[in-house]
């Protein structure tokens, strides 16, 4: 997840992440002012909130009420070395809970993720750059190995050469692309959600039978959608766009709307009408673009060459 943090008066932070605004503040003692929690504050109650949620999901699945379990955490400062903490996590539970149910939310909690990376051990890199808005790049924990070559029958270069070139060609592009998840629960099945830092509502899922494999899958349907612009395919694009010289591509082209709403004239063809209109249901009307809404305007097409025949056929975009 990418996070942008801006500097505002005094000691004052603004940090911006998804669609959230969190403002952090330093106390008056250390010369802020005092109007929001410190960075290191936000830190601690991560760790608690994290339980607490764990604790939530656990509850709720299987009906338990939580308005009578309280939680609480408490740092222990090593008064030797302030960076050495324990973090002393403490749950109350009602006396009718049962011991299964006791067991299972302590062992709840300990699943919590902020835990779990600070136990792990998180490294820090700090570098500079020239725009941030323009950095590019693939978020990757690790880079294949460049030594390696992990070759799939019907595949026309190993995995480690097309997620190379994948992610250049998406850093071209401008876009920093994040891994926000991995999964991988069963031996040889990993899946993965990729989405792009700056806008994470583009996003893709990968699935493969090993680390690498799952990578190109998402990747691959990444670039996939960008081409067919599947990820506004759900967006008003505005009144402006919806009367301009074209929507989506110049060389696009206008069908107007028949009267019986019949499919105009020049519009797929009989082959095509033959896979995706076999039974005769389809009708103009729903066809209408929905990133401009225009229905005066008619159905907008993009021409599409057959490689097998070299002829243009006309695709509503939607």
């Amino acid at each position: 997840m990418e996070i942008k943090v801006n500097f505002l008066d005094n000691l004052r932070l603004e940090a911006k992440f998804d669609d959230f605004t969190i403002t952090a503040d330093q106390p008056i003692r250390y010369k802020g002012d005092g109007s929001a929690p410190s960075p290191f504050d936000y830190f601690l109650a991560s760790s608690a909130l994290c339980a607490a949620y764990f604790v939530k999901v656990y509850c709720k699945a299987r009906d338990i009420p939580t308005d009578n379990i309280r939680l609480s955490q408490n740092n222990i400062v090593d008064p030797e070395d302030r960076y050495n903490q324990i973090f002393q996590i403490q749950v109350e539970l009602p006396d009718d809970l049962s011991d299964k149910d006791r067991e299972g939310i302590l062992r709840s909690i300990d699943r919590c993720t902020v835990k779990k990376v600070v136990q792990t051990g998180p490294e820090f890199k700090i570098e500079h750059v020239d725009n941030l808005d323009a950095d590019a790049n693939a978020m990757l924990m690790a880079q294949p190995d460049g030594t390696a070559s992990t070759v799939i029958l019907g595949k026309d270069l190993p995995l480690e050469q097309t997620i190379a070139n994948m992610t250049a060609m998406l850093a071209d592009l401008g876009m920093k692309i994040e891994i926000s998840s991995w999964r991988n629960i069963v031996p040889n099945v990993w899946s993965l959600h990729i989405r792009d830092a700056a806008s994470p509502m583009c996003f893709t899922n990968g699935k493969g039978a090993s680390k690498e494999s799952a990578l190109c899958s998402a990747l691959g349907e990444f670039i996939e959608r960008l081409n067919n612009n599947f990820f506004y395919n759900d967006q008003f694009f505005g009144t402006e766009i919806a009367n301009s010289e074209f929507v989506h591509y110049p060389n696009e082209k206008w069908f107007p709307l028949e009267e019986d709403d019949a499919l105009p004239v020049g519009l797929l063809d009989e082959y095509c009408l033959d896979i995706y209109n076999p039974d005769d249901e389809l009708f103009g009307s729903h066809l209408i673009d929905t990133n401009s809404g225009n229905k005066a305007r008619g159905i907008c097409a993009i021409p599409y060459t057959r490689q097998s025949d070299g002829e243009t056929v006309y695709f509503p975009p939607i």
